[in-house]
């Protein structure tokens, strides 16, 4: 059996998540193989294609979604092209939000909205299709955001704006699921700490600290009830922080290419590996 494990089109390359889960598939006895998506590749061959290290897709979404749609015509893809859809564009947020989740506090600026007036002291700007900080950058009540907004509508995203909620200390916690399962955690440092224009946030998400982190039972609950409320999907990363009264909020529901950070979590490798299995097993 081979599967394909789908990176960025300039690379095959999935860091160190890469030899860990080539590994982790070779010791139950199926061909993985990094390959760039759009590549050309006869995705046919494969009995299987896993979205992987994708985070490209923000420069030409349009043309990411277009070729899972072709690969899933092909060959088996997870996640399905329909989640890739739906997750690629953060809007998502707004079901989740009328589905009960709690999310971060959000204003959506549409390209024919008006900017509103921020009462946040400190508040965030973002687009509504990123992968990392890219175009996002925070601000302080008064200060002009029109022309960041403007930015973000040029590239066809909404604009989301929403109160900093990681006071000093605080970081933000990563929940992985792999088949309904947990599997591991992390956590991240602010990214957006110091930023503050969208031009120094260009690269900023490649420079995110990120470290270990033991599974906490209240966020492993929080990551499962998101998940229920979610399109079926065999990975994600469920990204959380506290409200002022310590109750986790999603941040992120993370589908499309999450990274597993298994330098921090090596047995992550063989869950996953186990959680493909499963579903290769259970047809796809």
């Amino acid at each position: 059996m081979r599967v394909a494990l789908a990176a960025r089109r300039d690379t095959a390359d999935l860091h160190a998540d890469g030899p860990l889960l080539v590994a982790a598939f070779e010791r139950v006895g199926i061909d993985a193989v990094i390959v760039s998506w759009g590549s050309g590749s006869d995705w046919a061959a494969f009995d299987a294609v896993l979205i992987r290290g994708t985070w490209d897709y923000i420069f030409d979404r349009d043309a990411f979604l277009l070729w899972a749609e072709a690969v899933a015509n092909k060959t088996r893809l997870a996640n399905p092209a329909h989640v890739l859809r739906w997750n690629t564009d953060k809007r998502y947020l707004r079901g989740l939000s009328a589905a009960g989740v709690p999310i971060v506090p959000t204003v959506w600026v549409e390209e024919s909205d008006p900017v509103p007036d921020i009462e946040w002291g400190d508040f965030v700007v973002k687009p509504s299709v990123s992968a990392g900080a890219r175009l996002s950058a925070r601000y302080r009540r008064g200060e002009d955001i029109a022309g960041h907004v403007e930015q973000i509508h040029a590239i066809g995203a909404a604009a989301m704006i929403q109160p900093y909620v990681l006071s000093v200390g605080d970081r933000e916690s990563g929940t992985y699921m792999f088949g309904g399962e947990v599997s591991h955690a992390i956590i991240k440092d602010p990214v957006l700490e110091a930023i503050r224009s969208p031009r120094d946030a260009l690269e900023a998400g490649a420079h995110q600290l990120v470290g270990p982190a033991t599974v906490d039972p209240r966020l492993a609950a929080f990551a499962r009830r998101v998940v229920e409320s979610t399109p079926p999907v065999l990975y994600c990363r469920v990204d959380t922080v506290m409200d002022d009264d310590g109750e986790p909020m999603l941040m992120e529901f993370e589908a499309t290419e999450p990274y597993l950070f298994l330098e921090h979590a090596p047995e992550g490798a063989d869950r996953f590996v186990a959680a493909v299995v499963r579903w290769l097993s259970e047809g796809g």
